[in-house]
């Protein structure tokens, strides 16, 4: 059985997403989309990002702290938008960069080229990746839990520490994990996600827990 995970997005701004409202327009570096709309205040940001990294000697594809920095300037993000999901946030959504705009609600999603001087495009925002990020968050924060929980009885994380921690985290496991403390292991959560009255699925965040007390969990590729 799956956690059922009912969106809301208004009150879970802060490290959830929107629905997504963005249309699929294919744009090159300098593009004109409309110098008052969301999308080209994140198109402006994308392009500044790349101009940083063809910039630069060596030029480099984009990287996450290019989109930081450029989203960081008030004059090339004129709309205030909120990054939420920066490259490499999401796994098999490398390339992928979230922005919010908080009115109206809207996702803006542009995905990144993976080579230098590669232009950003403006693409719907991929449901799959929007609850993969949702989740993930509640997937470490049970491991952490599990992790801290046995170092208060002085030992590192076992199988059974997860199990109780996602039971009180209210989290579902895909599988029981077994392992013992000291040895580490790969715990997968799995997560149902409503998008909408007519969008449901399930996404499965996996976490690599550590040998040792007091470790730190690391999300990993299912």
């Amino acid at each position: 059985m799956t956690q059922k995970r009912q969106r809301s997005w208004p009150r879970r701004v802060s490290r959830t997403l929107t629905p997504a409202v963005a249309i699929v327009v294919l744009l090159g570096l300098g593009s004109p989309v409309g110098a008052s709309t969301p999308s080209s205040a994140a198109l402006r940001i994308a392009e500044y990002a790349l101009a940083t990294a063809t910039h630069d000697r060596p030029a480099h594809v984009v990287t996450a702290a290019d989109v930081s920095n450029a989203a960081g300037i008030n004059t090339v993000n004129t709309k205030s938008l909120y990054l939420l999901i920066n490259l490499g946030d999401v796994f098999g959504y490398s390339r992928l960069v979230l922005f919010f705009e908080q009115k109206p609600f809207a996702d803006i999603c542009l995905n990144f080229s993976d080579t230098v001087g590669g232009a950003p495009q403006i693409i719907s925002c991929p449901h799959q990746a929007q609850g993969l990020w949702d989740s993930h968050a509640a997937a470490l924060g049970a491991s952490n839990r599990a992790i801290a929980a046995a170092a208060a009885t002085g030992h590192a994380v076992s199988g059974a520490d997860v199990v109780a921690a996602a039971k009180t985290y209210h989290v579902t496991l895909f599988h029981k994990p077994t392992f013992r403390a000291g040895q580490g292991g790969k715990v997968k959560f799995t997560t149902l996600v409503e998008m909408g009255l007519n969008t449901k699925f399930t996404v499965n965040n996996c976490v690599q827990l550590p040998k040792t007390a007091y470790g730190i969990p690391v999300e990993v590729a299912c």
